[in-house]
C-alpha cells in the first residue's frame, strides 16, 4: 500500500490560478491539473491508493470556505484532507470542533504564506486547542522559495516542537527545505513526524542516510507535493533507500495511524 502524505488539489476556479505560479515548462511540473479529479488520475496512474491533501487559508475570511473544501475532499474515496486555520481566525475552538467532526484529523499551518513566526506565543493557545482534540499539525518548514523570511525555519519550528512534546506534530520537506543539516542536527531523534514531500530528492547520499539512520521509522511519512513533484518519481527514488519493516511505515503505515484509517 502507498499513502501519499502531502498533495494539493483546488476547486475548478483556483486550479488554474496556483498552477500558473508555476512558469511553463519548470522542472516542478505540475504534474496534473491541480484538481481533485487530475490528484486522483495521477493516483491511479502512478499505484498510488490514498492520498492526503492540504489546504491553507491566507486570510482568515477565507477559513471556513477552504475548510469546506477540505470537507469536501475528506470524504471521497482514497482521498484525506486537512483542515486550514488563520492566526488572526476568532473562533479557531469552534471550527476545530466543526472539522472534527466533519472527519478532519489535523492543520495545515503555512508560516509563509499566512505570515506568522511559528514559535509565537500568540499562536500556542490555537496549537493548545488543536493539540487537546487530538488534531495533527503539519507545517511548512524551512524556507519559501517566492517568499523570503524565517517563520519557520528549523530553530523555531525545533522551539515549538520542544513546547508541544506529545503533540501530533509534523515538519513538511523533512523539517527544513533548504536548510537540511540544520534541521537534522535539531530534529533528528525527536517526537516528530518528517515528510518527504519535496525534499527527499534533493538530499545528498550522506543527508538520506544520515535521516534513514538518525530518525524512527516510525515518524517518517512519504509525500510528495504533488502537483510539483511526479509521485512514481519520488516513490522510484524512496524505493531505493527503504525496505522491509521500514518501508511500510514510511510508505503507508505511519500516515494510517495518524488519519486514523
Amino acid at each position: 500500500m502507498i499513502i501519499d502524505f502531502h498533495t494539493h488539489c483546488y476547486t475548478p476556479e483556483h486550479a488554474q490560478k496556483a498552477l500558473a505560479l508555476i512558469p511553463k515548462g519548470s522542472q516542478f511540473g505540475p504534474f496534473y491539473d491541480g484538481t481533485l479529479d487530475g490528484l486522483k488520475k495521477s493516483m491511479q496512474k502512478n499505484g498510488v491508493d490514498a492520498s492526503l491533501t492540504l489546504h491553507i487559508a491566507n486570510q482568515p475570511e477565507y477559513v471556513q470556505k477552504v475548510n469546506d473544501w477540505a470537507v469536501y475532499c475528506n470524504s471521497q474515496d482514497g482521498i484525506y484532507a486537512f483542515g486550514s486555520l488563520h492566526p488572526k481566525f476568532k473562533d479557531y475552538k469552534s471550527e476545530i470542533a466543526r472539522l472534527k467532526k466533519c472527519g478532519i484529523k489535523g492543520l495545515k499551518f503555512h508560516p509563509y504564506f499566512q505570515y506568522f513566526d511559528v514559535d509565537d506565543k500568540a499562536m500556542y493557545p490555537i496549537y493548545e486547542a488543536a493539540a487537546s482534540e487530538g488534531m495533527a499539525m503539519l507545517f511548512h518548514a524551512g524556507t519559501d522559495i517566492r517568499i523570503i523570511g524565517d517563520y519557520c525555519m528549523p530553530q523555531r519550528f525545533a522551539r515549538f516542537c520542544n513546547d508541544f512534546k506529545g503533540a501530533k506534530i509534523v515538519g513538511a520537506h523533512l523539517g527544513g527545505m533548504l536548510a537540511w543539516d540544520e534541521a537534522f542536527d535539531l530534529l533528528l531523534g525527536k517526537d516528530v513526524y518528517l515528510d518527504t514531500s519535496f525534499a527527499f530528492r534533493f538530499l545528498t547520499e550522506n543527508q538520506r542516510k544520515r535521516l534513514l539512520d538518525c530518525h524512527d521509522p516510525r515518524l517518517i511519512l512519504f509525500g510528495t507535493d504533488g502537483p510539483w513533484v511526479d509521485s512514481k518519481d519520488d516513490l522510484d527514488i524512496l524505493k531505493r533507500y527503504i525496505s522491509g519493516d521500514s518501508a511500510d511505515l514510511i510508505l503507508y503505515k505511519n500516515a494510517k495511524g495518524l488519519l486514523e484509517i
